[in-house]
């Protein structure tokens, strides 16, 4: 988006001006790394005008002193001492998930793509958009991909950072084969790949699926073109997505997902690109794969809707269905338990080197729609806590916010 800004001076020979980029809530927004583009128009007193050749620059986290790692497309920004082979470690990460992703969405990039890594999440917490001032208890964002300035934050020193950088790299990689319809790439979708894209998954979102299948609590895919509800609806769509696009790679390859995004450019309709390409729409997608996990397939659509429709109108049923997919904490923890065989913690944060201080006990903020993904915060444990810990968390796990706005600021 372009915008021009005025710059006001004392008339001279030699003049010296300055204009400020608000880089605040909402659409001002624009995280380190972001490329901005600009040029001058200069005007005389006799109407006479210049306008210079347009001008690029990074716009960086001035905290710090970064350097970087290049290969390619890929460059990874750094700061402190002995930090660089965890920058190497981000970029391998960044391009094994490249080469892994990019015949499943049928792209080749040719614009850059810039990660920047910061050394704990007190550090990188000060760049991220401002969120809901309702903090999240024990949840920390691990990384937040930008898809329009085609950057990524990340906690470089987190323990599962090849993974957060894979799976949220990917979130730039699917909004470049979306192109224009990105905003109809469901989350279902987008997820699932950053999922299938993760180069270190663990095992808790397979876990979260069994727990959600366990208790009855996986939504009709067409249901999940957001995910949101509590921490534990939101953890397993996840698990759902995961398993659905792994379905999808398996039963039909990584040409027929490659082939989807330019239809979906086309039609601008989810069930329709997934009709030209697959044969059927969202709904016989969900049908095929309940089949392949061995579960009942749903109503219509239209059934399904009416059959909701009735239970609404029926507190006293909508009340028992209630007690019984919830509970109490302690009944559901027990219930995952033995539902998924949810693996024990995994060990804490690596030692910091110098200049990466730790977290503080920093907490984050967040909402039911914050941006982000994101794991318990230092000292919490990770994602592979039990989930009937879920019931504990006031926020969900793992949603990713992606700002389309790419910068250009012709300047007079």
């Amino acid at each position: 988006r372009s915008a021009y800004r005025s710059v006001d001076f004392e008339p001279g020979t030699h003049v010296v001006g300055e204009s400020i980029l608000p880089s605040g809530s909402g659409g001002n927004y624009f995280p380190p790394g972001t490329m901005i583009e600009f040029s001058f128009e200069v005007r005389d007193k006799a109407g006479a005008v210049l306008r210079t050749e347009p001008q690029e620059f990074v716009y960086q986290d001035n905290r710090f002193d970064w350097e970087t790692v290049v290969e390619d497309l890929i460059t990874v920004y750094y700061y402190g001492e002995y930090v660089r082979n965890r920058a190497v470690t981000v970029l391998e990460a960044a391009k094994e998930n490249l080469e892994r992703m990019l015949p499943v969405l049928g792209i080749a990039p040719t614009e850059p793509l810039r990660i920047v890594s910061y050394n704990n999440y007190r550090h990188m917490a000060s760049a991220l958009p401002f969120r809901s001032q309702a903090v999240s208890e024990g949840l920390q964002t691990q990384g937040m991909a930008f898809s329009n300035e085609r950057v990524l934050l990340v906690h470089g020193f987190d323990p599962t950072v090849t993974g957060t950088v894979s799976h949220e790299f990917t979130h730039l990689l699917v909004a470049e084969a979306a192109g224009k319809a990105y905003a109809q790439v469901p989350s279902w979708l987008n997820e699932g790949l950053a999922e299938y894209g993760n180069i270190d998954p663990t095992d808790d979102y397979e876990a979260a699926l069994r727990y959600g299948i366990f208790t009855r609590r996986i939504k009709p895919l067409w249901y999940l073109s957001s995910f949101g509800g509590t921490p534990e609806d939101i953890i397993i769509a996840y698990g759902q997505a995961r398993s659905v696009v792994q379905y999808m790679l398996d039963t039909y390859g990584p040409d027929r997902m490659a082939a989807l995004f330019p239809v979906l450019q086309r039609t601008l309709n989810i069930d329709q690109a997934l009709l030209e390409v697959y044969g059927m729409d969202q709904f016989g997608l969900d049908s095929a794969w309940r089949k392949f996990m061995g579960l009942e397939p749903l109503p219509s659509p239209e059934e399904l809707e009416s059959q909701l429709d009735e239970t609404t109108e029926s507190p006293d049923s909508e009340s028992s269905g209630a007690e019984e997919s919830s509970g109490d904490t302690e009944g559901a923890t027990g219930a995952a338990d033995e539902a998924t065989s949810m693996p024990g913690p995994t060990p804490g944060a690596e030692g910091q080197p110098a200049g990466a201080e730790g977290d503080d006990g920093q907490e984050s903020e967040g909402g039911l729609n914050s941006p982000g993904c994101s794991a318990p915060a230092s000292g919490s444990g990770n994602l592979s806590i039990g989930l009937g810990m879920l019931l504990l968390l006031s926020t969900p796990l793992g949603l990713v916010a992606l700002p389309r706005l790419r910068r250009r600021w012709p300047f007079r």
